[in-house]
């Protein structure tokens, strides 16, 4: 049973104005024990004394969830020297986290903690902290209550490197517990605790190279709320990002940014655990929607990022989207066109759901690789440095570099002479259509409104022609699937001239278009 809230006085002062810096990585795919031992051998914690607790966190909110809408945390905390239970004691502490900015896996963010002997929620030891603004006629706090639990091992090292950074590394493992269900997590944690940012992705390099790993910028109370909700391991999609008071495009560049690899790396998250296909779709879209905003501030990107590490990773989610829409979207699109055998037709989809099963398999393989960890990294990092460039970046900027790629795509469907358009042309139209679509949505609310209304007939336009250029190609991909699977060759061919079809569709369009 939680405890009840209490007004005792706290035993210490709350600090003035704490700041935790955080990196997080989520393990994926070893045993607890096996990472734990990975991580120990690492060359920065082989020699380092390693401190073993295990952890009970109790998270509180009011029944209307006020600290989950204003992204804040209040927990008690009990750390304990053995594992729950059969009578295990120990001190507790009150934290209060509040919103702050949390980025590809690194965050920073208030926290303010307190010595609470009693393990009960006490008003006093917020006093001096952010909750004097978030509820100062404490009406939140007389209404909270229990909403979910942690309990984990954590084995924690404390590094001081040379050039006089301070990082405390904490691998835990555990579950979270919320509304009856139950899930099992390990992740590691790089607390900054003096130096700069960059000794944490220094670090998490080398850790990386050891286990598998997925940087996650959601916290415990974040994983435990999704998991209440039945959401944790749910489709992320893009967000709507709307424009701040005197926030320059370079800095809505990085917002928008940062919600493209959130979108991209969790859904890579929730495809460990769940099958559904439109976990791929959406995590090749945080995916696409990443590299066209590298490509339009390429001239301001001082950044260099190897994407050989993420090219495995990529090609398995290629092929497995492929057959998710063979066989969920185009074969099932066509089959009343289909001339042949029903039975024929069947036995050709349930050949791409075992390829389907077999490809999930292949996709999870890489996301347990090391070098996916290290690839994913480059790119937090990458986000994190943005936040000391963009010089030049402005309005006009932006409006140009997308102007500029409104324009390639109409020249390349006016490339042919007589009108003409060859397919080659089509299709890279489309993915140039694709760039200039996320392009216009991430940085729309960095324009004038005379200028986003054009951004917007931008990506309408582009979105138009990924599409029709898409469905053909969607259509011979379902051929080349259904060839790789051993079907029939006359459903190959089928689907091959539905292809051919689209194609000189999307072609007569080109050539008639105003």
């Amino acid at each position: 049973m939680a405890p009840k809230p209490s007004h005792t006085p706290a035993a210490s002062p709350a600090a003035p104005h704490p700041v935790e810096v955080e990196l997080k990585l989520l393990v994926l795919g070893l045993p607890p024990d096996e990472a734990r031992q990975r991580i120990a051998r690492s060359p920065s914690l082989a020699r380092r004394r390693a401190l073993r607790r295990w952890l009970v966190n109790r998270y509180f909110d009011t029944p209307d969830q006020q600290l989950r809408q204003h992204r804040c945390a209040l927990r008690l905390r009990q750390t304990l020297d053995a594992p729950p239970g059969d009578g295990a004691a120990g001190p507790w502490k009150q934290t209060l986290k509040t919103a702050g900015l949390a980025q590809g896996g690194l965050s920073q963010r208030g926290e303010w903690e307190t010595d609470v002997p009693d393990g009960q929620l006490q008003r006093a030891a917020l006093q001096g902290t952010a909750w004097e603004t978030l509820d100062p006629a404490d009406q939140w706090f007389e209404r909270l209550q229990p909403s979910f639990e942690t309990r984990c091992e954590r084995t924690t090292w404390r590094v001081r490197r040379r050039d006089g950074s301070v990082v405390e590394v904490a691998f835990d493992a555990g579950v979270a517990k919320a509304s009856g269900r139950m899930d099992a997590f390990a992740e590691l944690e790089l607390e900054l605790i003096q130096g700069d940012p960059a000794a944490l992705f220094d670090l998490a390099r080398e850790l990386a190279a050891r286990v598998p790993c997925l940087p996650s910028s959601r916290s415990k109370a974040e994983r435990a709320q999704a998991l209440a909700d039945g959401t944790l391991h749910g489709v992320t999609k893009a967000a709507r990002l709307l424009p701040r008071d005197g926030e320059t495009p370079w800095a809505l560049a990085q917002r928008a940014m940062a919600d493209m690899l959130e979108q991209f790396t969790r859904n890579l998250e929730a495809l460990w655990h769940a099958d559904a296909p439109e976990l791929v779709h959406q995590a090749r879209v945080g995916w696409r929607r990443w590299r066209s905003m590298e490509k339009l501030l390429r001239p301001w990107w001082p950044w260099p990022i190897d994407h050989a590490p993420l090219r495995p990773l990529l090609q398995a989610l290629g092929e497995q989207r492929n057959l998710d829409v063979a066989r969920t979207e185009t074969l099932p699109a066509w089959a009343d066109a289909w001339p042949g055998a029903a039975s024929e037709w069947q036995a050709a989809i349930d050949r791409l759901a075992q390829a389907c099963q077999a490809q999930r398999r292949a996709v999870r393989a890489q996301l347990a690789t090391p070098a996916t960890g290290l690839g994913l990294l480059q790119l937090a990092e990458a986000l994190w440095r943005m936040g000391a460039g963009g010089q030049g970046f402005g309005r006009q900027a932006a409006r140009q570099r997308l102007q500029r790629w409104h324009r390639q795509l109409h020249r390349l469907l006016d490339s042919a002479e007589h009108g003409a358009i060859d397919l080659a042309s089509l299709h890279e139209a489309r993915l140039l259509a694709k760039r200039l679509r996320y392009g216009s949505e991430a940085l729309a609310g960095a324009m004038s409104r005379k200028r986003q209304r054009q951004a917007s007939r931008w990506a309408g336009e582009a979105t138009d022609w990924q599409t029709r250029i898409g469905q053909a190609r969607d259509a011979w991909q379902a051929a080349a699937c259904l060839q790789s699977t051993g079907a029939a060759e006359r459903l190959v061919y089928f689907l091959r001239g539905v292809g051919a079809s689209l194609d000189r569709q999307a072609q007569a369009m080109a050539q008639q278009r105003e």
